[in-house]
């Protein structure tokens, strides 16, 4: 299997890229067109009012720019919702992970033809950033490795080797562009109405912000998920999970069991702000700093971290659970007065969107339920 993906090297795709510019990227393709409604070539299905739309809700920094997005898909044949989806599903849109720096809509690695940074490469603008996203689709994947769907593109764009969930990546971009030709900014919502939280939205991940970076803004009431307690999961289910997604952070199991019972925190709630925020340390910003949560900066002395780019940067796992326990249990448990869920989430997320921070608590809580039934159900050795 080509392991290629966004992997290639910077000899190769500069070749490619050249290439593309020699023999055009319209050449004759029937053999290519699948049958397949997700197959990536073809005329647009999505509207630049709809992709501004979807860009201006979700709060992305390439916010305007659906004429350009629009406009490249039709340079490369490609269909821009896929371009959209990709947008989404890599970085939600820009706000999450190395995008906020690199301008990319794809997390391409490094290209000879722009800078590089932290093995990815960054982009002047987000037009140049969606000029080479298609260039890579159309010119490697179509014309080169004859692959046009998202069926037969996922695997090799995001292997599972990499430690990608495959079926999930698939599944998340059929389902947005199901919504979007739907004429649908969001799952949950028309493009012509005030959208409603559902339990499947697109991915939004979170980004940790600190207490006083927020001292005008009101917790969320209470609810009945407080994040104080016991253990309701031990450090063999903890290793469970993240075995199952491939963290990075797997083996640590019994370190966030640990730091759990030092503050009080039921480390489940750990675990799933874990997941939220970087599907457990496998995608985002997480990569770069091994941090369990997005953690501003400024440091403390007790932190065993470094500043990057305004977010705290752990040499090690364990130095990042331990730091993010005590975090949580200085400044919002103790600083606060916050213990419960909505509370923590409404300060957590930098955002004021309230339909976004609802989404958020319901999926942590969510999770909680999902993992402690789970754990009820297994027999005690």
């Amino acid at each position: 299997m080509k392991r290629f993906s966004k992997l290639l090297s910077i000899g190769g795709i500069c070749l490619i890229l050249h290439l593309a510019i020699a023999t055009q990227a319209h050449a004759d393709t029937s053999l290519l067109h699948q049958t397949s409604s997700y197959s990536l070539l073809g005329a647009p299905t999505v509207s630049v009012p709809l992709i501004n739309r979807v860009l201006a809700f979700y709060h992305s920094p390439a916010a305007g720019k659906g004429q350009a997005l629009f406009d490249d898909g039709v340079k490369y044949g490609v269909d821009p919702v896929f371009a959209l989806a990709f947008f989404m599903h890599e970085s939600s849109f820009g706000t999450t992970g190395v995008a906020q720096f690199t301008l990319s809509l794809g997390n391409l690695r490094c290209i000879s033809a722009y800078s590089c940074y932290n093995g990815f490469s960054s982009f002047p603008t987000w037009e140049a950033g969606f000029d080479a996203w298609y260039s890579l689709i159309r010119v490697v994947y179509v014309d080169t490795w004859h692959l046009s769907t998202v069926e037969q593109i996922i695997p090799t764009y995001a292997p599972a080797s990499d430690h990608n969930d495959v079926a999930g990546y698939i599944s998340a971009l059929e389902s947005a562009v199901d919504t979007w030709r739907a004429g649908q900014i969001a799952e949950f919502g028309s493009v012509h109405q005030v959208p409603t939280v559902s339990s499947t939205p697109p991915v939004i991940t979170p980004t940790a912000v600190g207490p006083t970076a927020n001292t005008t803004r009101t917790p969320y009431p209470a609810d009945q998920y407080s994040i104080l307690g016991k253990p309701s999961v031990d450090g063999a289910f903890i290793n469970q999970i993240l075995t199952q997604y491939h963290s990075p952070a797997a083996g640590k199991g019994q370190l966030f069991f640990a730091e759990g019972v030092k503050y009080g925190i039921d480390p489940i709630y750990a675990l799933a702000f874990f997941m939220l925020d970087s599907i457990f340390g496998t995608e985002g910003l997480s990569l770069a700093t091994h941090s369990l949560g997005p953690l501003p900066t400024p440091t403390t002395v007790t932190c065993h971290c470094q500043d990057f780019h305004g977010y705290r940067r752990y040499a090690t796992w364990d130095a990042s659970i331990s730091d993010w326990f005590q975090y949580i249990h200085d400044d919002y448990v103790k600083q606060m007065g916050l213990t419960t869920v909505s509370q923590v989430v409404s300060i957590y997320l930098k955002t004021n969107d309230t339909s976004a921070i609802r989404f958020t608590i319901k999926q942590i809580e969510r999770r909680v339920d999902l993992w402690r039934n789970a754990r009820a159900q297994t027999p005690s050795k």
